[in-house]
């Protein structure tokens, strides 16, 4: 737990590098995003959801995506967390939410940790990706049904519509990097796309919402990258706070390219990256401390009392691929740096 709690204070104070904006939606401020109805996002079968998700807080129902609505039998699909801290994807073919299927994936979600989440829904059933991994999971309720309903409704972000129309189901937290393809992504697709930013143009892709525009409270555009669709899937906000949601920097979706092998302007510099696990990290000065942490916060390596070393080289390729996180601790001042092991 301490481990955890230092990682998440390291990675909202510190300065990464390429650094974007992300969404951040506030407690008891009913904000949220509506997006408008485009039979290009009525995804039925053949279809991937990506997003990134820092959860604050998870008490009861918690909604990130609806599409479709209870009341008159229209719904499609949500991606919610329950009270038990799964995340589930509940998806109906007929409409009728009384005869919904649900997906619940068994890794919980720890709230105040980021995570990349990918979802597939095909005859192959349900899928659910953490940080490009597959993870184990389950139907509660029915199974696989084949095409999803057709729904005619906006998709919501953020909140859930209830069968007596009201909302409810407040997402409390971070969301980045929201993408909706009418196709099945590959694992090696999933596990490379949610390392950088897309183009727009990526084939396939119909909603893609960085989040990277300047949002403050209600009434805001929200931008669509996708150029399939362009500013017709345009999201707008809305909230009872002139202030929420807003966007964020340093959010959880920093990434990285492949760097120079030169010394950044913090005098220090990790290469290759991405990396196969084999990576020299060089210094103007020497190191008082380095440590590495996996993206659950574990801290996977530890060295101490370099001030002599001006270079260093580590290997991680016996650990699993993915995103991990570089503190460097220069006895003055602590720099973390997101490295990609591939």
């Amino acid at each position: 737990m301490k481990t955890l709690t230092l990682f998440i204070m390291l990675f909202c104070s510190c300065s990464l590098f390429a650094q974007n904006n992300g969404m951040y939606f506030w407690q008891s401020y009913d904000n949220y995003i509506i997006t408008p109805n485009n039979s290009a996002i009525n995804v039925t079968n053949n279809f991937s959801i990506e997003f990134w998700t820092l959860p604050n807080k998870i008490t009861g129902l918690t909604a990130i995506l609806q599409e479709g609505k209870c009341s008159n039998s229209t719904t499609s699909y949500s991606v919610i967390f329950r009270p038990d801290s799964t995340l589930n994807f509940v998806f109906n073919c007929n409409g009728n939410c009384t005869n919904s299927n649900e997906y619940k994936c068994s890794t919980k979600v720890l709230p105040g940790a980021c995570l990349h989440v990918a979802i597939s829904y095909s005859s192959a059933g349900v899928k659910i990706y953490f940080n490009g991994l597959l993870q184990p999971g389950q139907y509660t309720t029915g199974s696989y049904c084949g095409n999803l309903y057709v729904s005619s409704q906006p998709l919501l972000i953020s909140t859930y519509r209830y069968f007596n129309e009201t909302l409810g189901a407040w997402y409390y937290g971070m969301l980045d990097e929201l993408r909706i393809w009418n196709r099945v992504l590959t694992p090696s697709e999933i596990l490379a796309n949610y390392q950088g930013p897309l183009i727009g143009n990526e084939t396939g892709l119909k909603l893609y919402y960085k989040f990277d525009t300047n949002i403050t409270g209600p009434s805001a555009t929200v931008t669509n990258y996708a150029t399939a669709t362009g500013s017709a899937l345009n999201g707008l906000t809305y909230s009872t706070n002139s202030t929420s949601p807003n966007t964020i920097t340093d959010p959880c979706f920093n990434y990285t390219l492949v760097e120079e092998n030169v010394l950044g302007s913090e005098g220090f510099s990790i290469f290759p990256n991405p990396t196969n696990g084999m990576f020299l990290i060089k210094s103007n000065i020497g190191f008082n401390e380095i440590k590495i942490y996996n993206v659950l916060g574990e801290n996977v390596y530890y060295v101490s009392d370099c001030k002599q070393m001006k270079s260093i080289e580590i290997n991680l390729s016996y650990y699993p691929k993915g995103v991990y996180f570089v503190e460097i601790n220069d006895n003055n001042k602590i720099y973390t740096q997101k490295i990609l092991i591939k």
